[in-house]
């Protein structure tokens, strides 16, 4: 074991000095700064929804289908308001591994976070990261080293969490979904606050999955 963690090292050494290194950023980083997990939100969600926690189930399915329910039942406006209200990242700072993601100077670095933690991080260590929270942004980045928020933005109401979000998103964000998958295909990735239990991991995993399938279908038939 410890053998395949010094090779593994190695290699995302050599990925990150080659420029080949992408970094996943996922919701147990912002935890970090006191934001919730996508679990806790999804729990708030239930329980302004009066849902018990006896039918509260740990699966993708119900991830998905609680912040629909939420949506139908209360509105767009309410709908935001109350993510916007727990989730609200304004006055919260990043935190030590925040900073240790660009201190290892990815390629890029892509997130399922809605909160601002990595711009304000990259601000304070005076790096320049571009950063795409949507599609319209993604043609006029002059350089490579970006942020892609590829769930979206808060302050901008793109984000994305509930079952039409996700059965929308080829739609809603076809440059950047096509952008990460061409990363998948040629860059090495690397998942920081993840764990493979988590639910918002396993939809991501299944994605980058599906998306190495098509890259290897697409060299085939080159």
């Amino acid at each position: 074991m410890k053998n395949y963690i010094n090779k593994s090292i190695l290699k995302l050494q050599k990925d990150r000095d080659n420029n080949r290194l992408v970094i996943f950023v996922g919701a147990g980083v912002s935890a970090n700064s006191g934001c919730p997990s996508w679990s806790r939100l999804i729990d708030k969600f239930a329980d302004e929804l009066g849902i018990a926690s006896e039918d509260r189930k740990e699966s993708i399915e119900y991830y998905l289908k609680i912040p629909q329910f939420y949506y139908i039942e209360r509105g767009q406006k309410e709908y935001f308001d109350f993510i916007q209200q727990n989730m609200d990242s304004s006055n919260i700072l990043p935190n030590d591994i925040d900073r240790q993601i660009f201190k290892l100077k990815p390629h890029t670095v892509i997130t399922t976070n809605f909160d601002d933690l990595l711009e304000k991080t990259v601000k304070s260590e005076g790096l320049f990261y571009a950063t795409v929270r949507q599609d319209t942004d993604l043609p006029y980045v002059q350089t490579e080293k970006m942020i892609i928020k590829m769930h979206g933005d808060e302050d901008l109401k793109n984000i994305v969490l509930k079952e039409d979000d996700y059965l929308s998103y080829s739609k809603n964000f076809p440059l950047i979904e096509n952008y990460i998958k061409g990363l998948f295909s040629t860059k090495t990735i690397l998942f920081v606050g993840y764990s493979a239990e988590d639910i918002d991991f396993k939809i991501i995993f299944k994605w980058a999955f599906s998306a190495g399938i098509h890259a290897r279908n697409r060299k085939r038939e080159r």
